[in-house]
């Protein structure tokens, strides 16, 4: 189940980082660990999120990360 959980993780993440995120709004990694425990019961860390993030990057997806705060959506 753990597996299937890891790949939920990664479509949830993707979700959040469209649906919540832009140039002025940005989610760090913490925030984005409250959301996937307590919107979709998957908990993680903030290493996971940032390997995460490097998968969603490599999928095409357009993140950009400021020190501090990371990933908003812009595209």
């Amino acid at each position: 189940m753990a597996s299937f959980d890891q790949k939920l993780r990664t479509l949830y993440l993707m979700e959040i980082l469209l649906e919540r995120t832009d140039d002025e709004h940005m989610l760090n990694a913490s925030e984005l660990c409250t959301i996937l425990d307590q919107e979709y019961g998957i908990s993680t860390d903030r290493r996971t999120i940032y390997t995460e993030m490097e998968i969603l990057e490599k999928f095409g997806l357009d993140i950009q990360q400021k020190k501090g705060k990371i990933p908003r959506h812009t595209g």
